[in-house]
């Protein structure tokens, strides 16, 4: 088990070097009982740094991007700085896009182990905000983004939204990212060809081929991680009413020299020398128009990426 004191001092980074949590703020941690100890942790932890903390438990969600209850969203609302350790992400949800617009500041932890809260958050940020913003530089400038990998991955992607930036600064107003966290995201356009996917949680745990057109999931793999990944995406579409949920959803590069391969996506997708193609509701990003109750990554090992013809990553190794 890991020791109250690595917790503490991970939830010491998290509010003070990340989220710059001042005396009075008043902070809310909302968790799953799943996640009791982190939750506590980043609880006490506030309270000592003089902050108006509460600690709101939920049940677990059943998909990532499904809405928080009405009154852990009306908490949140109120609030000036958030932290969510919970087992299915609140990153792309209503909820937590009213928060920050009202201001808040806000750390999302979906899939949160007590490991990867204890290592992911003792890595350098300083380092990962260097590299996070010099690969950020050519993200945000291209347009077209081409994919291919040893697994198979051959995918263009239309890029031509701004990318944003997620290296654990977290304090000014409205901001929101994971934590811990290392990418450069956006939302694309629009996508086609083959995306071979190499892990997607407990979802993909086999290499697995996905053929997009017209940025959709239009065939998938007849492997069981492809059938378990088409039901995924199949009850997102049945809980929308439409095909949102097949669409591509974001694209982004992983930044984090301290994350590993795990196969909880919080950190796989983070990972330095991966790429991560999501599914389901972009309007997070600057420019998505895809409203969907599901948002789901997956990741694309060792890849070669090309930005305008340039590349930038090659076989997994950065190549700038």
């Amino acid at each position: 088990m890991i020791s109250e004191k690595k917790m503490s001092r991970a939830a010491k980074t998290a509010l003070t070097q990340c989220l710059g949590l001042k005396t009075d703020e008043k902070l809310l941690i909302v968790t799953n009982p799943e996640n009791q100890r982190i939750g506590e942790a980043l609880y006490h932890e506030g309270v000592k740094l003089g902050a108006q903390a509460a600690l709101l438990y939920y049940p677990k969600g059943t998909m990532n991007g499904e809405e928080p209850p009405p009154l852990i969203a009306d908490a949140m609302v109120k609030s000036d700085v958030i932290v969510a350790p919970t087992v299915t992400s609140i990153t792309h949800t209503a909820a937590r896009r009213r928060a920050c617009k009202a201001g808040a500041r806000m750390a999302t932890m979906p899939g949160i182990t007590e490991d990867f809260f204890v290592r992911g958050l003792s890595a350098d940020y300083e380092e990962i905000q260097k590299l996070t913003k010099k690969i950020h530089g050519y993200l945000d400038k291209a347009k077209v983004a081409h994919v291919v990998s040893p697994s198979g991955c051959d995918l263009v992607l239309d890029i031509r939204n701004r990318a944003v930036v997620s290296d654990g600064y977290l304090q000014k107003s409205g901001m929101c990212t994971n934590l811990p966290t290392g990418e450069t995201e956006l939302a694309p356009k629009n996508a086609k060809g083959v995306l071979v996917v190499n892990r997607c949680g407990d979802y993909i745990t086999e290499p697995t081929r996905l053929e997009l057109k017209d940025g959709h999931i239009v065939k998938y793999e007849g492997n069981a991680s492809g059938r378990r990944f088409k039901r995924l995406i199949e009850e997102g579409m049945k809980r929308d009413g439409n095909k949102n949920a097949s669409f591509v959803a974001e694209f982004a590069i992983g930044t984090n020299k301290s994350a590993k391969v795990t196969g909880l996506l919080l950190e796989d997708e983070k990972v330095l020398g991966t790429c991560h193609v999501a599914f389901g509701d972009n309007t997070s990003y600057p420019g998505g128009k895809n409203f969907s109750t599901l948002h789901i990554d997956t990741i694309v090992f060792k890849p070669t990426i090309t930005l305008d013809g340039r590349t930038i990553l090659k076989n997994g190794k950065l190549a700038i």
